[in-house]
Parts: structure tokens; C-alpha cells; sequence
């Protein structure tokens, strides 16, 4: 262990909610990115964990288990996207619906995932779920960071950590991936 993953080992454990964290190793690293190709054939909708396979690809990776009382993310971490990348669905973060225009219709799926109605008609074709990187802001601000992704594993990926950790798979816990290069 370097300077940097002392600090940012140090800083992780001081967000709120945060109950364990750690590096990731390369052994890791290769069974979580297995998990999410296998979980991506599991459904009649595909699932692709692009925020996994991005934080994977970084040379500092990290693993967070947290419990609720974590911060929520900044962005969607789930969307429903068209053939050619249009977002037809996606999380409704902290009960807080995206702005849109008079025109644009919505459903309601469950209490925080919202379809939009005219583009679904439109881009519903072969459409998947993206688990998108999401930004990492306390990461971000370091100047040492650069390229910071964050991401949640699949139900499939977060088990598999949790187990290689020799922690209970416990539904009130959730891990996360937070990779990012060195800034040479």
C-alpha cells in the first residue's frame, strides 16, 4: 500500500454509511468483470454494466460496502436505452423526476423508475439496461485523480465480493467499485 491508497482508503471510510472498503486485486477485478457478462444474458432485456467494466479498466480500483445511510448518487444508475443509444427509462434519484417538456409523457415504473412514453414508442426495439459509470465527486476533487468512474455491481458481482471478502451476504449492504488513474 502507497501514499494514495492510504488517503483514499482514509477518505472513503469517513463518508457516512460506508462500512468496509479496500483495494481491489487483479483476481478480483477479473471475477467481477465475468459476473457482469454473465449477467448480462440472464433476462429477456439485456444488461450491460458499463460503470464495472470502466472502473475495472482503471489503475486504482477500490471496493466500498455500505449500508443506506450513504450518500445517494449524483446521477441515474440504472437507465433503459434504445438501439442507438437514446435513453428511454431511467432511476429517479431521491424521488426527484428529471425536468421535461410539456410534450414529453411519462410512466411511472414502481416509485423510482420513470419510462418516457414517446420515445419508448419510438426507440423500443431491442432496447437494454445500462448501468452507467456514475461520478465519484469526492474523488473527483483530489488533484491527483483523473478519469474517476464509480459503479454498482450487479446482484451477481456484489455477492461475489462480498463472499471473496469473507463478508455475509446481507440485502441492507451494498457495494460499490470506484476506479481512477494517476495524474502523472
Amino acid at each position: 500500500m502507497d501514499d494514495i491508497d492510504s488517503m483514499i482508503l482514509e477518505l472513503l471510510e469517513s463518508l457516512e454509511g460506508v462500512k468496509v472498503t479496500g483495494g481491489v486485486d487483479i483476481e478480483m477485478r477479473e471475477k467481477l468483470v465475468a459476473q457482469e457478462d454473465s449477467y448480462s444474458s440472464i433476462g429477456p432485456i439485456a444488461v450491460d454494466n458499463v460503470g464495472v467494466r470502466m472502473a475495472a479498466k482503471r489503475t486504482r480500483l477500490y471496493f466500498i460496502i455500505k449500508d443506506k445511510r450513504f450518500r445517494p448518487p449524483p446521477i441515474a444508475t440504472v437507465q433503459l436505452v434504445g438501439e442507438d443509444g437514446t435513453v428511454i427509462g431511467e432511476e429517479i434519484i431521491g424521488g426527484k423526476k428529471p425536468a421535461l417538456t410539456k410534450e414529453e409523457k411519462t410512466v411511472q415504473l414502481g416509485k423510482d423508475f420513470l419510462i418516457y412514453i414517446s420515445r419508448a414508442k419510438e426507440k423500443g426495439n431491442k432496447a437494454r439496461f445500462i448501468l452507467p459509470p456514475v461520478p465519484f465527486p469526492e474523488i473527483e476533487r483530489l488533484g491527483f485523480a483523473k478519469n474517476v468512474v464509480s459503479a454498482s455491481p450487479s446482484t451477481l458481482g456484489d455477492a461475489e465480493l462480498k463472499k471473496y471478502l469473507g463478508i455475509e451476504d446481507d440485502p441492507k449492504l451494498a457495494s460499490i467499485l470506484v476506479g481512477f488513474d494517476v495524474v502523472e
